[in-house]
């Protein structure tokens, strides 16, 4: 068995962490997480997934800080309140039925986890057979067991506004081949009120003809109207339900697609930012101005507040403030005299750590995090008023050259995960620039010392073609010859410098 298989979204201890906060207020979250080896903003991260280890952990200690077994269960059954599984729940209501959820049930289990093959089959009107087996390799625990049946009770709350019913005959921890469920659920108010009204039609029709010939026909005619009216109160109240039902759910796809559209905006700019990065750079060869296009380039396509990039001196001794964008007059009076040493062994800020040893941070809540800054470091942050913050390495070839930072300060959303791979992403195709540059650099330092030495050699040196042709005269040969480098360049060595004879 491997416990280390990523299987399990985020989004469930999330879930968890809502019914925590909610019915159990006084528990530690940070020290739950901490003990699961897990953060926050790894749970925030909808596309971050943890592996079994550290969800037997966040079960362990859960259970252990609020004496509760049935924790599993309930925050099932709490999902379909939860924020955690807007995505799930956005789709599932666009299905429109409940029994097409829980037959889609193995296209909609993969967002929460990867660690079971789940299948559904419908065996009566309102009755579905779900079996779910775990998939090779994944150690599945009972309570995994528990969370699940909580999760398909809470998704008959979204149509039926109760929770469906579940039998468990057969259960995978008990040693059966797989876990079966047997999903049973009340009708749907909309459905009810639709066959009441279908039947009043069909009394009202069979009452008037059995009594036509047998009351006055001023009698029957009242009769008729009074049915009539009461048929047409049912099915005004079954469409008033029905409509209701179907607002619901329009409301929601439409916040779901906002969603979606959202998300794709953001792929798309990030997309955008790496491509303008590449291009933009590509013939910049001039470090600082490299810096300024990328940061310019990060303020244009990303929603943080603030970012900045820092480089490293040629000694590795310090981190300079090279480039930054979001940043007041004042900001920027404070960052660049503001270089973060290197070479000091008892420096453990962020940055200097982050550069050290080349790994991303994320700290985002800085008032909680204060001891991951140095003093110096927070004197700075709390001038410079960081809430959340991100730091990543630039590195080449295992050779840091700096950090890029950004930050917000408005707290306007949750930094993730997500943001630390995008930002390495930028990191990456950052030092490839910066290399680049050095070496051209380096090559136009070469040149230049390669020709002073050539020019001012106490020897003769000359180059030509193949033809003969003089393409290279230095001061020296200009002297001894005598000619000037204007007269001798794209001249024969044969009639100049050598006598043009047929031994020659």
């Amino acid at each position: 068995m491997n416990d280390k298989l990523l299987i399990h979204n985020s989004r469930l201890i999330k879930v968890y962490l809502e019914y925590l906060s909610r019915y159990y207020p006084d528990v530690d979250i940070n020290a739950i997480l901490e003990y699961a080896e897990m953060t926050k903003h790894q749970v925030a991260d909808p596309g971050h997934w943890f592996n079994q280890h550290q969800v037997e952990r966040f079960q362990e200690i859960m259970g252990a800080r609020t004496g509760s077994s049935n924790i599993p269960r309930e925050a099932g059954r709490y999902a379909v309140s939860s924020e955690a599984l807007g995505a799930g729940k956005q789709y599932a209501l666009g299905l429109m039925s409940l029994s097409s959820v829980y037959l889609l049930i193995e296209k909609l289990y993969p967002i929460m986890s990867r660690g079971a093959i789940v299948k559904a089959n419908k065996i009566g009107r309102d009755k579905i057979e779900i079996t779910s087996t775990p998939k090779p390799g994944v150690n599945e625990k009972p309570f995994q067991c528990e969370n699940r049946m909580g999760i398909f009770e809470s998704m008959g709350k979204l149509f039926t506004e109760k929770f469906a019913k579940i039998e468990h005959p057969s259960c995978f921890h008990k040693g059966d081949d797989c876990c079966r469920y047997i999903i049973t659920w009340e009708k749907i108010p909309s459905l009810i009120w639709k066959r009441v009204s279908r039947y009043s039609i069909l009394l009202s029709i069979l009452f008037a003809l059995a009594l036509f010939s047998v009351l006055p026909v001023m009698s029957w005619v009242v009769l008729i109207l009074l049915s009539a009216f009461i048929t047409m109160i049912f099915l005004f109240y079954s469409r008033h339900i029905e409509g209701k039902e179907l607002r619901r759910t329009i409301e929601t796809l439409g916040d779901a697609a906002k969603d979606h559209l959202d998300e794709i905006n953001i792929r798309y700019h990030n997309a955008l930012l790496i491509q303008e990065i590449g291009q933009a750079t590509s013939t910049i060869l001039d470090i600082g101005e490299l810096i300024n296009t990328v940061v310019s380039l990060m303020d244009k396509h990303l929603d943080y507040d603030r970012g900045m990039i820092m480089l490293a001196n040629k000694k590795k001794t310090r981190l300079i403030y090279t480039g930054g964008f979001g940043y007041g007059k004042e900001h920027e009076e404070l960052l660049r005299p503001a270089d973060f040493h290197l070479d000091n062994p008892a420096s453990k800020g962020v940055f200097v750590v982050s550069f050290k040893e080349q790994k991303p941070f994320l700290l985002s809540n800085i008032s909680e995090n204060g001891k991951k800054f140095s003093k110096r470091s927070l004197e700075l942050v709390e001038l410079m008023g960081v809430q959340s913050l991100i730091c990543v390495p630039i590195v080449y070839e295992k050779e840091a050259l700096g950090i890029l930072t950004v930050d917000n300060i408005k707290s306007k959303r949750s930094l993730t995960q997500t943001d630390i791979s995008l930002l390495m992403g930028v990191a990456s195709q950052t030092s490839v620039n910066i290399i680049e540059a050095i070496s051209f650099q380096k090559l136009q330092e070469s040149e230049k010392k390669y020709r002073d030495l050539v020019e001012n050699a106490n020897s003769i040196i000359l180059r030509r073609d193949i033809k003969g042709n003089i393409i290279f005269f230095n001061e020296f040969a200009q002297r001894f010859f005598g000619y000037g480098e204007d007269e001798i360049l794209e001249r024969n060595i044969l009639g100049t410098i050598l006598p043009d004879t047929e031994s020659r």
